[in-house]
């Protein structure tokens, strides 16, 4: 009698998150805002309605800029390019993928008021508001820094308005 054995091995290769690579101190900790969110560096910052892609991509990492676009029919990347998981995103019709970050809205931090003034804005951007009430944009490293050693909360104000002194007031 012949005893045949089969052997079968899965290797379950999972792609690296694009947004998981965050900003990070020179000790290398991630900077965090008050509730622990960390900013990712290739992920563009948006609302809680960021579109869902669930996709692997193909990006080119050079600093802290990401070029990324869908892998070809064999699911892979050209040369040059690495494979990335991306959860929210949306591929555009030049066929770049414009991964994102999603923030909660600001006002579910309690940072909102009334009515956007006809005057006002519309600012729609990440912010970092802290508790006396007062709001800034996220827009570079800086910021970022800014909120994490404030203990700023981060998060999205779909309908703001910008005012004189750099803060931003955030409305429902």
């Amino acid at each position: 009698m012949q005893l045949s054995i089969i052997l079968t091995t899965t290797i379950l290769t999972t792609s690296p998150d694009l947004c998981g690579d965050v900003y990070v101190d020179e000790n290398g900790d991630p900077y965090t805002d008050g509730v622990g969110q960390t900013w990712s560096r290739f992920c563009d910052w948006t609302g809680p309605s960021a579109p869902v892609l669930d996709l692997d991509v193909c990006c080119t990492i050079s600093g802290d800029n990401a070029r990324c676009s869908l892998p070809n029919r064999k699911g892979r990347c050209s040369t040059g390019s690495r494979l990335y998981y991306c959860e929210h995103g949306e591929a555009t019709s030049t066929g770049a993928v414009i991964c994102y970050q999603p923030f909660s809205s600001i006002c579910d931090f309690g940072f909102c008021g009334g009515v956007l003034p006809p005057d006002g804005g519309p600012v729609e951007d990440s912010l970092c508001c802290w508790g006396d009430g007062s709001c800034t944009e996220i827009e570079t490293v800086e910021h970022v820094i800014a909120c994490h050693e404030g203990g700023g909360y981060a998060g999205f104000c779909k309908n703001g308005a910008q005012n004189a002194d750099g803060t931003v007031d955030c409305f429902d």
